[in-house]
């Protein structure tokens, strides 16, 4: 015959045959059933707790826009350095001149005292109508004359004003508001997976409930858009304004906290290490203010630190008695979450974010290192009741709230139970997407602070 046999497998060599017992040189691998735990351990926290929007506490839906404005003024008054005065010791009058930009409005009558505690009344005044306008006074001593020269560059302050007798009415002031705009912010982020996945059994879950890898997935990526929510309202940098409109290929960004803050709040350094003095001078800046009487401190884990050896002097419950030390159970320490001074309550909270370098890395050469700092969050109202720190989000014609919103693509499967044969793609998979549109709203920040390490 012609057959010619090739390969025949009852030829082939059986497998590696060895002596010897039974030991661990001889179970293999592709054998042995792997041990997984049933957990996964995850080596670092993920900060994800969003402590600042809870600490916000307040919210208000945006309807019909983007945009969400509120009108903000500023003082009534304002010192003035004079560029130039005349007006010798003797002398009964004079004059001052202020430059441009002085937002200070001055009429006839005024009266004003100079840092050397010299007093005039204006008498006229030329060319300084408010609005930022130079201008100069024509000033007479109040008294016989002027005790001191007021010649060169003083500061001076209107205080009140004199009428004489059966006088006309005086000009009126008007003190302009100012509008502030912010706007929404839309945040996404997706899950995507496929049926073979979605469908798949594994080792390791986050909870017993937990079949497929996809849950967990979803879990870390709601963590994550969390923190993407929480680093939004805390550091966004404002990238549109109302009149050039967005600038980032339709991205609309607002300010977050910090941003406006360092801009307009009562910010200081320290060297070192915080001391209970570079507290105190905070606070009592904060009182000049803001009248708030109580404030939230979020701190990185170094200024917590600083914070409680500082004021580990200053408990109100007094010294431990060495002769104690023998009592079973005796825990010592320092634990101080709360300050007063000049009538002002610091809470103090350690803010895992600032310790975190993933998100604030300790700067290589310049910048501020967060770790190392104090964030003053004033979390009461205005005068009129308004928080000054609230939560915007946007909201549709329908009422329903964008602030957050999980959605699901259903393709070939779905992640929910019971899902019907209809489906929204062809995709062999599904997606579940999550939505956030949110902006902060900040009134007065001059009511905030920060406190970092120079």
């Amino acid at each position: 015959m012609a057959y010619v046999n090739s390969v025949n497998p009852q030829n082939n060599a059986p497998n590696t045959i060895r002596t010897g017992n039974v030991d661990s040189t001889y179970v293999f691998g592709g054998i042995q059933k792997p041990d997984f735990s049933d957990y996964i351990t995850y080596r670092f926290p993920q900060y994800t707790i969003t402590t600042l929007l809870s600490r916000i506490g307040r919210k208000n839906p945006v309807v019909g826009n983007d945009v969400f404005n509120w009108f903000e003024k500023g003082k009534f008054r304002q010192s003035v350095t004079a560029s130039a005065a005349t007006g010798a010791s003797g002398d009964t009058t004079g004059t001052v001149t202020f430059a441009t930009g002085t937002q200070a409005s001055f009429l006839p009558s005024d009266v004003i005292r100079f840092e050397n505690n010299v007093y005039a009344v204006i008498t006229a005044v030329t060319g300084a109508g408010g609005n930022g306008a130079s201008g100069t006074l024509a000033v007479t001593a109040l008294g016989t004359n002027f005790g001191s020269s007021i010649t060169g560059t003083l500061k001076f302050a209107h205080l009140y004003n004199l009428q004489t007798e059966y006088s006309d009415s005086p000009s009126g002031r008007v003190w302009q508001e100012n509008q502030v705009s912010e706007y929404l912010g839309i945040m996404r982020r997706s899950v995507v997976c496929s049926t073979t996945q979605g469908s798949n059994m594994k080792y390791v879950k986050k909870s017993d409930s937990e079949w497929s890898y996809y849950y967990i997935n979803e879990m870390e990526t709601m963590q994550e858009m969390a923190m993407d929510r929480e680093m939004y309202i805390l550091a966004a940098k404002a990238n549109s304004t109302a009149t050039t409109g967005n600038v980032m290929s339709g991205r609309l960004g607002g300010n977050g906290i910090l941003p406006r803050v360092i801009a307009d709040g009562v910010v200081g350094t320290y060297s070192s290490a915080i001391a209970e003095t570079d507290l105190a001078e905070q606070v009592r800046l904060m009182c000049l203010n803001s009248q708030g009487s109580e404030f939230t401190v979020l701190c990185g884990s170094s200024a917590y630190a600083d914070a409680q050896f500082a004021l580990r002097d200053y408990t109100l419950n007094g010294g431990i008695s060495f002769g104690v030390f023998g009592n079973e159970g005796l825990m010592t320490g320092i634990n101080i979450t709360k300050y007063k001074f000049m009538d002002k309550i610091l809470n103090f909270v350690l803010y895992y974010p600032f310790a975190n370098e993933a998100l604030f890395p300790a700067p290589a050469t310049s910048g501020i290192n967060w770790d190392k700092a104090m964030l003053f969050l004033n979390m009461g109202t205005d005068d009129r009741g308004n928080p000054l720190i609230n939560l915007r989000y946007k909201q549709d014609l329908l009422g329903q709230s964008l602030e957050f919103r999980r959605t699901v693509q259903e393709g070939i499967t779905s992640p929910e139970a019971g899902a019907s044969a209809s489906r929204a793609n062809g995709k062999d998979g599904f997606t579940v997407d999550f939505y956030s549109s949110i902006g902060v709203e900040l009134r007065a920040a001059n009511s905030h602070g920060l406190l970092y390490a120079a």
